[in-house]
């Protein structure tokens, strides 16, 4: 599985990969982890930009993009609060264990 995150926007206006990570690069413990953080979410059922986001012109943008196998999904949304709770450990989970 294939995990990656971008953001783009700001006051600067950057587009910057946050993190990317290959969970078949990892050891089995933090594997493990991110793919059920994945799984615990429904990642693929997510819709492609998550509602409810905050108003702002230099707003940080972040997609998240998940390829597992021949599955690709991506989700969009603006501002680290616009995640939901459990994105937000999803989001944790891949920035903590970078490859």
């Amino acid at each position: 599985m294939k995990i990656s995150v971008t953001r783009s926007g700001g006051f600067a206006g950057l587009t910057d990969e946050v993190s990317a990570v290959d969970t078949a690069r990892l050891d089995t413990a933090a594997r493990q982890k991110l793919e059920q953080a994945v799984r615990r979410v429904n990642f693929f059922e997510l819709p492609a930009r998550l509602p409810g986001e905050p108003i702002g012109a230099d707003l940080f943008a972040y997609r998240v993009t998940v390829r597992d196998g021949a599955r690709e999904h991506s989700v969009t949304f603006t501002g680290e609060e616009g995640a939901a709770a459990a994105l937000r450990e999803l989001l944790a989970a891949v920035t903590g264990s970078k490859s």
